[in-house]
This record gives structure tokens, sequence and C-alpha cells, in this order.
């Protein structure tokens, strides 16, 4: 029976790691939807639970942040509305504090195209 290479087993959150990491990071500072995320990790096949799983321990450990939204709109019942990105100081700001204002920024800007292009009916 052939044994499990430990390289590779250890390797998978890891990777999974680099890879929310990176994704946060690539996109010039502004922060993402969690659809987003899932999204673009579903195509490197990373699935739901581990991306879950290392999120929750970035979290931990202050490396992202992730805040939770809401709109009245009945149409978003549901909806994943959660929006986050890495906690890093920008122009020597106070991590948090620069997180949170990429996090609001993105919001906004989602928001007021979505009330902008959308009437219930």
């Amino acid at each position: 029976m052939r044994r499990a290479d430990p390289a590779k087993t250890n390797s998978i959150p890891k990777d999974t790691r680099a890879a929310v990491v990176n994704l946060l990071r690539e996109r010039n500072g502004k922060a993402r939807f969690m659809t987003e995320l899932y999204a673009a990790l579903a195509k490197r096949e990373v699935h739901a639970a581990e991306i879950d799983s290392v999120l929750a321990e970035l979290e931990v450990r202050g490396e992202v942040m992730l805040r939770d939204h809401f709109c009245a709109d009945p149409h978003l019942a549901g909806v994943d509305l959660r929006v986050i990105t890495v906690v890093e100081a920008e122009h020597g700001d106070d991590p948090q504090l620069a997180a949170i204002r990429r996090i609001d920024e993105t919001w906004n800007q989602w928001l007021n195209e979505y009330l902008a292009n959308h009437r219930c009916g």
C-alpha cells in the first residue's frame, strides 16, 4: 500500500490560503463580494467548505476582514452580500480602518449601481 506524500497532503490548505490571499490582493486593493471569491476559486476546483475553513483561520489571525451587508429589497432575500478584503495598511493608515474603507467603497458602489438600475415592480 502506497502512503500519501506528506508534502502534498500538507500543501492543500497552504495552496488554498495562498489562492485566497492572492485573489484578494489582485484587484488593486479593492474588496470583493464573497460570491466573486467563491466563483473564482471554484474555477480552480477549490470547494466552498475548504474556502470557508481557510477564511475562518485568516479572519482569526486578522489577515482578512469580512463584513455582512443587508438590503431590504425582496429580490435579494437569501443572497450572500458579504464583502471581504485583506487587512493591510494603505498609505500609513490603520490596517483595520483601511480594510473597512475598502469594504465600504465596494459595497457603496455596488449598492448605488443596483439601486440605480433595479426596479421592484
